[in-house]
């Protein structure tokens, strides 16, 4: 009974081999890609956070540009005494 019982332990981990390297491999695999799509969605939010800034910068630099505009013609105006 005793050696029946260690042959039989032996065959069943050769038999069952195959079933646990295939769950390895797809566990490896999901595991590859969650690290790809959170790698991807770091990406995406790293590149909206840089547009924004850059909205953001262009907007300010426009407002400038414009009260500047706006303050030297009304310096000029005041200057050259036109109304």
């Amino acid at each position: 009974m005793k050696k029946t019982t260690l042959l039989i332990v032996p065959a069943l981990l050769i038999v069952l081999s195959p079933f646990a390297h295939a769950s390895l491999k797809s566990g490896a695999h999901q595991f590859k890609e969650d690290v790809k799509s959170a790698g991807r969605q770091t990406g995406h939010a790293a590149r909206d956070a840089a547009h924004a800034i850059g909205d953001g910068a262009k907007s300010a630099g426009h407002a400038i540009a414009d009260t500047s505009k706006r303050g030297y013609h009304a310096t000029k105006k005041w200057v050259t005494g036109e109304e």
